[in-house]
């Protein structure tokens, strides 16, 4: 068998189990004791062990081996998850994540990284050895599963003192389950029980002799328990021992023999699981889907010529509604939900708290929000930019916070949702805020604007500025961002995937940055307009309105056309002139675009009207305008070309 034909699938999946390894630990860095963290967490590093074992990648192997024992020791209460273990943990899972890279550019998982994260296992046991765990003593009457267990250790970690109690009432005791519940009542009222044996139900139920014994969580002293329930009728006698923590360290013989049993559990539940969900999913190569995008889009192209051929009106209805059909479900085939993406940042703004010496909690909205998988590839690197420059210029050191009446801890918000045909998503800040007087002091000495011009701009333009290569308000270089450092390429990738993006601040509260985005980039809204008798596209979801011409509305200023337009003033381009055609037609329309925080008026000589088209993309061998996003074939069969507005508005 070649595995090489299982490459790619052994690369997906990994990926996948890695994805939501980084989640899982997270989960479990907030919630230490959890044992179905730690099953779910073992379960994937045992899958990832026995594909790379399988496709013999032998680093990945051993290393997702050692994972396995330490999370075995947590899962058996001989460890606890620490930061030292949680740091551990995520060390191993950024090795695997880089092993993963290697494996698909040479072929080989022999990562340096690897090989430090295996060398940082080899003193596991070191680590073992220093982490106290609860031993029973040869005198204890009771066997305490995993789960009681770190409930004692953790209430021993918080000053609490447990003890084991056992209580024997006298003969012929006539009503037990009363002197028992009395018992209970009394060490109730002054701490907690956290296990009995008989079980409580048994001990209602009379189902014991005369003895029982229970494990009790409390801040009094052992003689002062042991007073209050003598005074009970009927109690013969009391012994109260205190539980402590012991060193205790297994045998390496005893935890492999453990470790085996458990894999084997887990292999043969996650059998059972596999076989629930085969046939129910299948994995698709992208390539293939943009093959059956492209023939749908030749489809929407003929229906829409077929359409003007108005005696096929009947056929052509019919042929729109199957079109349709199979255009909708193509989409959806694509559309991936964007929490792919979003899964990445809790484990990042998790690293740049503790860099930064801040406290910052991430909140993540709409994570199930669909859109095309083209899109959400795109997104990774913007939203790094953004969540980057949000934690470290946006959000206050603890102290300052603190200061000004703020909690201690930052809030980021990471949202996503859909309206119309278009997806938005938000990364929003409870930090200091932009400081616009900085914006425009900055501005004005990088000879960007005048001040008589600043004056006059909006704050959503002079937001905008921020978007400018190079521009920051940032005092200092840090390792992390610079509020502005970076802008230009978040706004270059937006544009290019025909979004817009725009920022809201307010000094002292916060800051918000929105980026719209179309829900695919294939097949789009448009609006075709007509300029020198020839026919452009304008996508619909850049539109914000479309008004009549007059003359009298069109002014000039500072030999810059303008439109006055419901008490606003916008920048005026005629088509035909930016695109450099000859024109002696006379402009009727206005398409109000908005753009980058922006608006603009397209002037066009005339509308055709709404129409769905496929865009194709331009040869970059092809020496044409920047002012186009791409071109599409009309129904005539005739090629008109996509206006890029984001373009326009920075013209």
């Amino acid at each position: 068998m070649d595995y090489k034909d299982y490459l790619p699938i052994f690369l997906d999946e990994s990926k996948e189990n890695l994805v939501q390894l980084n989640k899982l630990l997270l989960e479990l860095e907030a919630n230490p004791d959890d044992k179905e963290l730690l099953n779910e967490i073992f379960r994937i590093a045992h899958t990832i062990k026995g594909m790379s074992a399988t496709m013999g990648f032998n680093n990945i192997a051993t290393l997702t081996h050692n994972m396995e024992n330490i999370l075995d020791d947590l899962r058996k209460g001989k460890l606890r998850a620490d930061r030292d273990i949680i740091n551990l943990l995520f060390f191993s899972f950024d090795a695997l994540e880089k092993s993963l890279e290697l494996i698909s550019t040479s072929g080989t998982d022999d990562s340096p990284l690897v090989r430090e994260a295996i060398e940082k296992f080899s003193n596991k046991d070191k680590i073992i050895e220093s982490k106290p765990v609860y031993k029973e003593s040869s005198s204890s009457r009771v066997t305490l599963d995993q789960y009681n267990m770190l409930v004692i250790k953790e209430a021993i970690q918080k000053g609490f003192n447990v003890y084991e109690v056992h209580v024997k009432l006298r003969e012929n005791t006539v009503l037990k389950s009363v002197r028992a519940y009395m018992v209970f009542k009394v060490l109730e009222e002054r701490g907690e029980v956290v296990y009995s044996e008989p079980s409580a139900t048994d001990l209602e139920n009379e189902k014991f002799d005369l003895d029982f014994t229970v494990v009790f969580i409390t801040r009094e002293k052992q003689d002062t328990i042991k007073e209050l329930i003598l005074q009970i009728a009927e109690i013969d006698s009391v012994d109260i021992n205190p539980i402590s923590l012991e060193e205790k360290v297994e045998s390496q013989k005893e935890k492999e023999e453990v470790a085996s049993k458990v894999q084997e559990a887990t292999v043969e539940k996650e059998g059972i699981k596999g076989l629930s969900r085969m046939g129910q999913t299948i994995r698709i190569d992208v390539e293939r889907l943009d093959e059956l995008m492209n023939l749908v889009g030749e489809l929407v192209i003929q229906r829409t010529r077929l359409a003007q051929i108005k005696e096929f009106d009947n056929t052509t209805d019919e042929l729109a509604r199957i079109t349709n059909e199979l255009q909708n479900l193509v989409m959806k085939v694509r559309m991936i939900p964007i929490e792919q993406v979003f899964n990445r940042f809790p484990r990042m703004v998790r690293d740049l708290s503790q860099e930064s010496g801040k406290k910052v909690r991430l909140e993540i909205y709409g994570a199930d929000t669909e859109l095309d998988k083209t899109v959400v590839d795109a997104m990774g690197d913007p939203l790094m930019h953004l969540i980057r420059n949000a934690v470290d210029h946006g959000i206050e050191p603890p102290e300052e916070r603190i200061k000004l009446g703020k909690p201690e801890e930052g809030l980021v918000k990471l949202s996503a949702y859909h309206e119309g045909n278009n997806i938005y998503i938000e990364v929003e800040d409870d930090g200091a805020g932009i400081n616009i007087e900085k914006v425009k002091q900055k501005a004005i000495e990088k000879g960007l604007v005048s001040e008589e011009m600043i004056n006059r701009m909006s704050e959503e333009d002079i937001y905008s500025l921020l978007f400018i290569p190079g521009f920051s308000t940032s005092e200092k270089v840090t390792d992390i961002s610079g509020r502005g450092v970076g802008m230009d390429v978040v706004k270059r990738r937006v544009e290019e995937l025909n979004g817009t993006i725009r920022i809201e601040s307010k000094l002292g509260r916060g800051t918000k940055v929105t980026i719209r985005l179309p829900l695919t980039l294939a097949i789009i809204q448009s609006l075709l307009v007509k300029a020198s008798e020839e026919i452009y596209a304008i996508p619909l979801s850049n539109i914000e309105e479309i008004v009549k011409l007059k003359e009298s509305e069109i002014k000039t200023v500072k030999n810059v056309e303008v439109l006055y337009s419901r008490g606003r003033v916008i920048p005026l381009y005629r088509l035909s002139e930016v695109l450099g055609l000859s024109s002696n037609n006379e402009c009727n329309f206005a398409v109000i675009v908005r753009t980058g925080g922006k608006q603009i008026g397209i002037a066009v000589d005339d509308l055709i009207g709404e129409e769905e088209i496929v865009i194709k993309s331009i040869d970059k061998m092809v020496n044409l305008n920047r002012n186009f996003v791409g071109a599409t074939i009309l129904g005539n069969g005739k090629v008109a070309l996509i206006l890029d507005v984001n373009t326009l508005a920075s013209v």
